[in-house]
């Protein structure tokens, strides 16, 4: 089972239902069990469906920050 959240960033990810924390491309780190969990899917295919859609769906997101790289 996973879960589809949102970034700070604006960026939609998904991430295993018992994760603690996922990492976004932008370098912030989200503690699952405090985020709004948008939409729930049986298998990562779908999860990534999902995010795919919500992602280009309507609002054309840009502006995404670049990850913090050492």
């Amino acid at each position: 089972m996973f879960i589809v959240f949102r970034c700070g960033c604006g960026r939609h990810l998904y991430a295993p239902k018992d994760a603690k924390t996922r990492t976004c491309p932008c370098g912030k780190r989200t503690v699952l069990r405090k985020a709004r969990i948008l939409a729930e899917a049986d298998d990562a295919i779908i999860a990534g469906e999902i995010v795919r859609r919500l992602q280009l769906g309507g609002q054309e997101m840009t502006g995404f920050r670049t990850a913090r790289l050492p």
